[in-house]
């Protein structure tokens, strides 16, 4: 068979289906957690963790196998690209509950697994709500930074982000002073 058909020739109960999952995501997925700026926030920048698999369209149907597996996430198209079509996990109860405990027991095997790791440490955090505290939202920045370090260049630099975070706990303090 072609490579093309490769997604064909996996029946949807395969005993296989997980490790071909795993195997599919080494290759196709992304563990991402970006930071933006948002004045409405405590410090000013949100973290948003999101677990990502990529599919041209007219293989779609890989994706629906993802998300039929997993239960959890939603299809979309790719934005600036109408060819390519996107599973999405950015729940973070599915994250913790039904991502995680996938990949631990279905390890990648690329250099992704090291991203993956730092990826589910910063879910673990922010279960527990450290990004509610400030230092507890510098750490996670730092383990977001450390992420797929030859991957997509971040909008902000670190040393940006952790100033303009020492930067808005100055200007708070002034304002409860006043």
């Amino acid at each position: 068979m072609s490579a093309d058909n490769q997604q064909e020739r996996l029946p949807k109960k395969s005993k296989y289906l997980h490790y071909y999952i795993a195997g599919f995501v080494d290759g196709e997925g992304c563990f991402s957690v970006s930071i933006h700026r948002r004045e409405s926030a405590r410090f000013g920048w949100i973290v948003d963790p999101m677990f990502q698999v990529y599919q041209h369209k007219d293989n779609r149907q890989t994706l629906e196998l993802i998300k039929n597996t997993f239960q959890c996430g939603y299809i979309t198209e790719k934005s600036g690209s109408s060819n390519v079509s996107t599973y999405i996990v950015d729940n973070r109860r599915d994250l913790i509950g039904k991502i995680d405990p996938f990949f631990r027991k279905h390890q990648l095997i690329s250099n992704k697994y090291s991203s993956f790791l730092l990826f589910s440490e910063i879910v673990a955090r922010m279960a527990k709500r450290d990004h509610w505290e400030k230092d507890g939202l510098k750490e996670i920045i730092v383990l977001a930074f450390r992420m797929n370090s030859s991957g997509r260049q971040r909008k902000y630099s670190l040393e940006e982000v952790l100033s303009s975070l020492e930067e808005s706990s100055e200007t708070t303090r002034q304002t409860i002073l006043r």
